[in-house]
């Protein structure tokens, strides 16, 4: 039929299109043996790192899984087995890029952090997917400050083409980054405070966490100036996983303390030390930071043993910063 106008053509045009998609096209789902233009590749190769669930941390395994996939014209007409091996060649050229861009190589995943169910799977007659590769972890087995590859690529498949672009996939175990933890809600005390010399706001124990390194808590010295030693204790309301304390000397004084331990509690009586015998620098006004043995804690304590000159009894702090994964 001769169709005059331009939108009269579009619409046939559309019409034919619309009752050609209505004839289903069996091709797609024929079954075939023939391995031309058909490939096996692995999904989760084609998105990237797989990072595994690390942190909180779980005494029981962690599990992860992927398969193989079929792509082409059909399905097979028979099963096709699949064998996966633990690819130490790509492992070892990640890392050359890694060294090249100045980067921490990866390390192997420990031996007894890990195990797979099996490394051999099967993709069905008919079917596009194969059953799963299982990876069990134990998260307590990786190093927090390491980043760790296990690079598991398709080794054969029954003579069918393996797809060299997405026939790895690259599990990683990442080294896990600390975080400054909020202090809202949080509060604390200390063996003493000083309420009238320094102020409507310093000289007191909640100036320590206030956010403001510019306000400080200090002991007590305008009514009575007890000696060392002196504490002051936080309260984060619920346990967080503790890394690391970050502390900052008074920013207008020279004097303040030299030695110190932290403790830890989860019940405010039983108490833990994770940092002892450590010392502060009173001249340096940014954060000193003191990596603590890490763990769940809901108190912390800062216990002062010593002044900076040894003849000052009363001492002073200006902020109390705790990290966290």
């Amino acid at each position: 039929m001769y169709i005059k106008n331009i939108k009269g053509v579009a619409i046939t045009a559309a019409l034919l299109i619309a009752f050609a998609a209505c004839k289903k096209n069996t091709s797609y789902e024929e079954q075939t043996d023939s391995k031309e233009k058909t490939q096996i590749f692995v999904a989760k190769a084609n998105v990237g790192l797989q990072n595994l669930n690390i942190f909180p941390y779980a005494e029981e395994a962690r599990t992860f899984r992927f398969n193989a996939q079929f792509g082409g014209l059909g399905l097979p007409k028979n099963p096709i087995g699949i064998t996966f091996e633990i690819d130490n060649r790509a492992f070892d050229s990640l890392n050359v890029i890694r060294k090249n861009n100045g980067l921490a190589l990866y390390e192997k995943f420990p031996a007894d952090a890990y195990s797979f169910d099996n490394l051999n799977v099967t993709i069905p007659q008919g079917e596009v997917s194969s059953n799963f590769v299982s990876l069990k972890y134990f998260s307590r087995k990786f190093d927090p400050a390491k980043d760790y590859l296990l690079p598991v690529s398709v080794k054969n498949a029954s003579g069918y083409l393996i797809n060299p672009g997405v026939k790895t996939v690259l599990i990683v175990a990442p080294k896990l980054t600390a975080i400054l933890a909020s202090k809202v809600g949080w509060t604390a005390t200390a063996d003493t405070e000083e309420l009238a010399g320094e102020g409507a706001v310093n000289g007191r124990a909640a100036a320590s966490i206030d956010g403001d390194v510019n306000t400080f808590w200090h002991s007590s010295w305008s009514v009575s100036e007890p000696p060392f030693p002196h504490w002051i204790n936080i309260d984060m309301k619920t346990a967080i996983y503790v890394t690391r304390i970050d502390l900052a000397v008074r920013q207008n004084y020279t004097n303040g303390f030299r030695k110190f331990n932290i403790e830890a509690s989860n019940d405010g009586t039983t108490w833990e030390t994770i940092g002892a015998n450590l010392v502060m620098d009173p001249a340096i006004k940014a954060f000193q930071s003191y990596p603590v043995t890490p763990g769940f804690r809901r108190y912390i304590k800062i216990t002062m043993t010593e002044g900076y000159t040894g003849s000052t009894p009363s001492t002073s702090l200006a902020e109390i910063n705790v990290y966290r994964y």
